[in-house]
């Protein structure tokens, strides 16, 4: 029966190992579980990521609480005032992009004025 290693043992283990043994060691585990290598997503292979691309990605799942290992108390739902505000950025954006489309496909004020008369008496 073989004996358990430690965390710390494990780590060391992995430590002193070179990057090609590292890599051999991942895709063995992988394989084992059935998984394959690569991104994930059809037509972009692994080595078509930048660095920046790899790190986003990283920080990103690392906010979905059930790719986290830890278990986390629960928070209560309210909102905070910086998400609160950031919302409110983001509607008056959103509306002011509209207004600046609505502006730029109808220009003169004649044809604004016959749609708005037409959208009113609309049946």
């Amino acid at each position: 029966m073989a004996t358990k290693e430690s965390n710390e043992e494990r780590k060391e283990r992995f430590k002193a190992m070179s990057s090609t043994e590292r890599k051999a060691l991942i895709r063995a585990k992988m394989k084992a579980k059935g998984l394959q290598e690569g991104s994930g997503v059809p037509g972009k292979n692994l080595s078509s990521y930048n660095r920046d691309e790899i790190w986003d990605l990283i920080q990103v799942t690392g906010s979905f609480l059930e790719m986290q290992t830890k278990p986390r108390a629960m928070k209560p739902k309210t909102p905070s005032k910086k998400k609160s505000l950031i919302a409110w950025i983001l509607i008056a954006i959103t509306l002011t992009g509209g207004m600046v489309l609505y502006y730029r496909q109808y220009p003169s004020p004649e044809t604004r004025r016959e749609l708005s008369v037409d959208g009113m008496f609309t049946d």
